[in-house]
């Protein structure tokens, strides 16, 4: 049986001192059968050269160089480049363990489903963190319970690494992209997915591996954990139409969704100044403060940000950090 085609998609921008590394466990993958396709997306440092350097040793890498668009716009070159039967996507700065997409697509065929996953590891300061701290095991999920399991962030989340997804449901019309121009992509697209395994067949399952295969390299300069601005906005804006739309297909999810919904404006709450902007994502959690304090799903970090907020925006940040040193 031959083996199925699987493009790996790595969009670069200045990354050079995390680039090599990426490359390589790419080249020492036990699967073989594989499409590379790198979109440097116009980087100033050395990432072309190494781009270059990498198509020219080995056939199964593909380079196309572009003026800088962001992220979105390189991921859709990729889709559009893409041949496998398989998609993949790989952040630049972060690398594989050697049997990563092989774990993945044998998840895949062993369970006969459209998405696999498994858990990654947090990598700050060479420290690494399991992001699979549920100790969930191996699973076929349902699509409702996965999509449960993702906005709780159960084993996995919504980054759309580390995820094998057959390449159709990018490909079925209406086609599936990244919205450009945009950050949040990954919350805009990831769920759009999933809802499209569910759409194509209500008995479609995802298949999860519980071993972490993925590292993730966590910045000080990406721009998650950059100076806020209000692009970082359209998280509130894109979560809510991601749970409207799961809402309407799957409604005993309100309570994740609920919750989800909170914790994009926490999420903003703990970033910004802006004065007017605290005024009102405070009120806003305060009058949906049972979203919270009744929700099965809410965990004791939710209730601590709720009861300190009570005490004050500043008192609120300064718990969120405590929490977050104490138990991460």
């Amino acid at each position: 049986m031959a083996k199925p085609l699987v493009s790996i998609i790595i969009p670069a921008y200045n990354v050079s001192g995390y680039l090599r590394k990426c490359l390589d466990s790419v080249l020492s993958q036990t699967y073989s059968n594989f499409q590379v396709i790198i979109i440097d997306d116009g980087s100033t440092d050395e990432s072309p050269n190494i781009c270059d350097q990498y198509a020219e040793k080995d056939r199964r890498f593909v380079v196309r160089h572009q003026q800088n668009a962001g992220l979105s716009a390189a991921r859709n070159v990729g889709l559009k480049l893409a041949k496998g039967d398989y998609i993949f996507f790989l952040d630049s700065d972060d690398y594989l363990a050697e049997d990563c997409i092989e774990y993945l697509i044998s998840l895949a065929q062993r369970t006969k489903s459209s998405i696999s996953i498994c858990p990654h590891y947090e990598c700050r300061a060479n420290n690494l963190r399991n992001f699979n701290t549920t100790r969930e095991k191996t699973a076929n999920l349902p699509v409702e319970k996965a999509i449960k399991n993702m906005l709780l962030e159960r084993g996995f989340n919504l980054q759309v690494t580390p995820k094998l997804f057959e390449r159709c449901l990018f490909e079925q019309s209406p086609k599936i992209r990244f919205p450009e121009n945009e950050i949040h992509e990954d919350v805009a697209t990831t769920y759009r997915l999933f809802l499209r395994s569910y759409e194509n067949s209500p008995n479609a399952t995802i298949a999860f591996g519980a071993t972490p295969k993925y590292f993730y390299n966590i910045r000080s300069s990406s721009y998650t954990n950059s100076k806020f601005d209000e692009r970082k906005l359209a998280l509130i804006t894109r979560t809510d139409e991601m749970c409207d739309q799961i809402d309407q297909i799957f409604p005993n999810l309100s309570d994740t969704t609920n919750l989800r919904r909170i914790h994009a404006r926490f999420s903003i709450l703990r970033q910004t100044n802006d004065k007017k902007l605290i005024k009102s994502l405070s009120s806003y959690i305060k009058s949906h403060k049972t979203w919270v304090s009744k929700n099965p799903e809410a965990g004791k970090r939710d209730k601590l940000a709720l009861v300190s907020l009570k005490m004050g925006p500043s008192i609120f940040r300064t718990a969120w950090r405590f929490y977050e040193l104490i138990f991460k």
